[in-house]
């Protein structure tokens, strides 16, 4: 039997008529909303009234919470946060269930994950949402500025949370990643099991594998903690969690996508200690640190970073912030996300779902009067029209770009729609970058390699004669797999008066890119080879990070 309409129901019980009800469906969908809220915003009907009529429509019992008082070891049963979080008020135990009263009956099939968590069985009734709101005030003294912590980490209540078997797992997974290092989660759900997966020093590693039943509650506990809507399955959302594990302040940043087998979950995880590093301990040394530093110090003109995802590029230029944030000097970010704060640095979020995004805080940013801005990513003509106006305008911008070098950055800029003579007024040098694994200090070994494996880092048997090199061997310590941290590998092409001549006359990549080696620039694969000849890394690992260049001059 088809569920009857909530109109048809008051229209019964005479609440509403025709005429009402149109007059609601018209507000409906001017503003959004569900029909029952719009007749209440009309003053046709009151919360318990539509409140009666929704127990009606759904087959099940209503209750009023303004009558009588819900004993304490029942509220007792289900944790503020979680209460908060479902929208339910416990009101009695029988026949081994907890009653729960709800103000939207459609919401019910929420309960199931609820029962995932705390092991309980629950039944539903319908009640008012006013005397829901008084009840969350009179029973957990939930107010707007008392809302629960969407974190698992803060153990504040342990003795409502601890013994959750979802909760405590879902710990444990994140515990586990920091003290690894991991840099991401996976939960990937599959047909017969929940892949947990950790991304370590840029390799992702299955970690384990749990039964495939566990995979809604893992993720609906997810999803409480980065405060997102447990109930939409079909849309990708994002979140984020703040956190304290093994006695660090970790940010997280969660991103949920729906697969065939169900939703697949990623957690970035952020050390708000560890990844403000400086730019020594980057990889920088020699005359590419001496360079970088005369860069980053001019007044004016644009520096851009590039490289793929996950490359590096957002810890270098915090690492040059860090270097030039002084009292006196002004500077704006603009970051989708914010990763790390930085004390004395204006930063704002971008907000793409109420239109502030890159180009408009950029606007914004240039009458605040800063020396430097950073622009978290250059992605469309509009906010590389206005990064370039204000390099020509006596700003420093810092930015990023996904290119898979520094020349193709130019080129990059100029298929956004810059013209190619403001392209090469304004920009001042181009950072290319990757992140190579570092060998274990405590069991890399040295061994003589040929001159065919030399070669395919650009390096002779002359040059490599009485330097040691080495390899991954594998020991306790770097859990096996011969590597233990990240360095970066740079290439850095700086803007001289020929690049400038070229850039304006719209030369192609492989010109651009020869000019830069003959001005000097290093490749990547010349850096790599150096960090191996330092002993830093190993050939297998430069040789998975970066490709033959097309050019070696």
């Amino acid at each position: 039997m088809a569920r009857q309409l909530l109109g048809q129901i008051l229209k019964e019980q005479g609440l509403v008529d025709d005429k009402q009800i149109d007059d609601a469906v018209r507000l409906q969908n001017e503003g959004g909303g569900k029909l029952g809220q719009a007749l209440i915003r009309l003053g046709y009907l009151n919360d318990e009234q539509l409140a009666r009529a929704l127990a009606r429509q759904a087959k099940l019992p209503f209750v009023d919470l303004a009558k009588g008082r819900i004993a304490e070891e029942v509220i007792a049963l289900v944790p503020a946060n979680l209460a908060q979080e479902y929208g339910i008020i416990p009101i009695k135990v029988q026949g081994g269930e907890v009653i729960v009263a709800m103000a939207d009956p459609l919401q019910s099939f929420n309960l199931e994950n609820l029962s995932f968590l705390l092991n309980m069985r629950f039944r539903c009734a319908v009640a008012a949402e006013a005397t829901m709101r008084e009840a969350f005030r009179r029973y957990y003294r939930i107010e707007a500025e008392a809302r629960p912590e969407p974190v698992a980490g803060r153990k504040k209540k342990a003795e409502e949370d601890d013994d959750a078997p979802i909760i405590r797992l879902v710990d444990n997974i994140i515990e586990d990643a920091v003290r690894v290092r991991a840099s991401d989660i996976h939960l990937e759900p599959f047909e017969e099991e929940l892949r947990v997966r950790y991304r370590v020093d840029g390799v992702c590693k299955t970690v384990a594998r749990h039964p495939r039943h566990l995979h809604g509650p893992v993720i609906s506990r997810m999803k409480i903690m980065a405060g997102m809507d447990i109930s939409e399955k079909r849309k990708p959302q994002d979140g984020r969690i703040m956190t304290r594990v093994l006695s660090k302040d970790i940010d997280m940043r969660v991103s949920i996508l729906p697969a065939v087998k169900g939703e697949s979950i990623v957690c970035r995880i952020l050390d708000k200690v560890e990844g403000l590093v400086s730019l020594e301990k980057l990889g920088f040394d020699g005359e590419d640190l001496k360079r970088f530093e005369k860069i980053i110090k001019r007044p004016n003109g644009i520096f851009l970073v590039t490289g793929p995802t996950g490359s590096g590029k957002t810890t270098t230029l915090y690492a040059a912030l860090k270097r030039l944030n002084q009292p006196d000097v002004k500077i704006i970010t603009a970051e989708n996300p914010i990763e790390y704060n930085l004390k004395g640095v204006n930063q704002c979020q971008v907000r793409h779902s109420i239109g502030l995004d890159f180009s408009r805080i950029l606007r914004a940013m240039l009458r605040q009067a800063p020396n430097i801005i950073l622009v978290g990513e250059i992605r469309d003509h509009e906010t590389a029209a206005i990064a370039t106006q204000a390099a020509l305008t006596g700003h420093l911008v810092f930015s990023t770009l996904h290119t898979n070098d520094a020349p193709s950055a130019i080129t990059r800029l100029v298929d956004m729609g810059v013209p190619s003579y403001m392209v090469s007024t304004s920009l001042i040098a181009v950072l290319a970058q990757r992140l190579v694994r570092t060998l274990c200090q405590h069991c890399k070994e040295a061994f003589e390699p040929t001159a065919a494996e030399l070669m395919t880092i650009g390096v002779n048997i002359e040059q490599a004669r009485g330097r040691s090199v080495y390899r991954a061997k594998g020991c306790e310590r770097c859990g096996f797999n011969g590597y233990s941290g990240r360095i970066g590998i740079f290439e850095l092409m700086f803007m001289d008066e020929h690049l400038r001549e070229l850039t304006f006359n719209g030369a192609s990549h492989l010109e651009l890119r020869r000019q830069a080696m003959l001005a000097g620039m290093s490749s990547l694969r010349a850096d790599g080879a150096r960090k191996v000849l330092a002993g830093r890394t190993s050939i297998e690992e430069v040789l998975r990070v970066v490709s033959q260049e097309a050019i070696e001059v």
